[in-house]
């Protein structure tokens, strides 16, 4: 740094050196011995950094010429080509010039020198000399990011309690005035609609009374067509005289399962029915078509009472294949069962209390037989649709 300091020392030859100059020359070297420093730091060899450091301040004469004139008592700021700054009193008092800086008072304005192209700009200092503002501390994310997965699950947990308030309910409530609209289209349980319509005094609600109850209406008509849908199969069953099983049983003739499947309730959905090649004691009945608005069970009403009545009909079959594809469904999407014989008779029997064992044509003799029968299918809520769960191959 001798080199430096003698640079220096070359450049007040000739100057006054008042009180004020000798600052002026300490800080102007202290800057010089930091742009070397930087030039070095930047991978300059030692003599081209000392090189560009003397080319980049070459005369004190600008710098004192704008010194000519100074309030008394005032504070210089003198600003060196990156940045760095130089301060001094007029009057050559250091410590006094130092407090008047602090305080704000009696500063003059800023001097910039010249600053050499390609020199590195120190920290806090724009390119053309001009000292500029620390920049502002970055300011902490993760509050706000604590805050927005807070707010995530208060929205979450809003939308669950919403859920299991409001909308769960509402979807138990329509599927259980279904089953009630059920119930009531087949005079269960109730000691008022028992045998009214039918005049046989049967007791067991099912029959001609069933039709008789009040359409009910909604305001939704979703909800309307699928009650219109459900009640309108529950009255087929009810409905459906024992007379044409007593012809078929007659005759006993396997061959007309298709006949008979075509006059039992969903027949009008009936694509295909008869005997398995394979095995000639399996039925089976293709039903297509079937409105996706009819509640599940109502189908399963159906399907246990037509299997119960070829079972009746026929001794020799031991089992019946059905398969239902719902509207709009394709072929893969159908439900297929397979009722045994033996299974859905023990049912009957663990239902009735060994009242009904055997489906066979001695439950055709007549219809209050039959509508024993029928009734344990209609009366009982878990009755066909237990069957039917067994049942289900898919």
């Amino acid at each position: 740094m001798n080199e430096l300091r003698m640079y220096v020392e070359h450049l007040f030859e000739g100057k006054v050196l008042t009180a004020e100059n000798i600052e002026l020359k300490e800080e102007i070297y202290g800057n010089l011995v930091a742009r070397y420093e930087d030039y070095v730091a930047s991978g300059l060899s030692e003599a081209e950094a000392l090189e560009k450091t003397k080319a980049s301040f070459t005369s004190v004469d600008d710098v004192l010429a704008e010194e000519g004139s100074p309030e008394e008592g005032a504070a210089q700021t003198r600003v060196m080509a990156g940045g760095a700054s130089v301060s001094g009193a007029v009057d050559g008092d250091a410590n006094a010039s130092a407090a008047d800086v602090q305080s704000g008072e009696g500063v003059a304005p800023t001097t910039a020198i010249p600053r050499v192209e390609g020199a590195p700009v120190p920290p806090g200092a724009a390119a053309d000399g001009q000292v500029v503002a620390a920049p502002a501390p970055t300011r902490k994310r993760w509050p706000i990011v604590v805050g927005i997965i807070a707010a995530v699950a208060v929205v979450g947990l809003a939308l669950m309690l919403l859920f299991n308030v409001v909308v769960e309910p509402a979807f138990d409530y329509a599927e259980d005035t279904v089953e009630n609209v059920i119930d009531s289209s087949t005079g269960a349980g109730t000691g008022a609609q028992q045998g009214t319509s039918n005049g046989k005094g049967s007791g067991n609600g099912s029959g001609n009374g069933a039709s008789n109850q009040g359409t009910q209406q909604y305001v939704d008509p979703e909800d309307q067509r699928e009650y219109e849908t459900t009640t309108a199969l529950v009255n087929e069953i009810a409905d459906s005289p024992v007379t044409p099983l007593q012809a078929y049983a007659g005759r006993a003739n396997t061959s007309e399962v298709a006949a008979l499947a075509a006059e039992l309730p969903l027949g009008a959905n009936l694509r295909e029915a008869g005997i398995d090649t394979a095995n000639a004691a399996t039925a089976y009945l293709d039903y297509t078509e079937v409105s996706g608005d009819i509640e599940g069970d109502a189908l399963d009403r159906a399907l246990v009472y037509n299997v119960a009545a070829i079972f009746a009909v026929y001794p020799d079959i031991s089992a019946v294949r059905a398969t239902l594809q719902e509207a709009y469904d394709s072929q893969w999407d159908a439900d297929t069962y397979l009722f045994d014989r033996t299974r859905v008779e023990q049912c009957f029997a663990n239902t009735s209390g060994n009242a009904v064992t055997q489906l066979n044509s001695s439950l055709l003799e007549s219809t209050d037989a039959w509508d024993q029968v029928k009734g344990f299918i209609m009366d009982h809520h878990e009755f066909a649709e237990n069957v039917a769960d067994w049942s289900e191959t898919n």
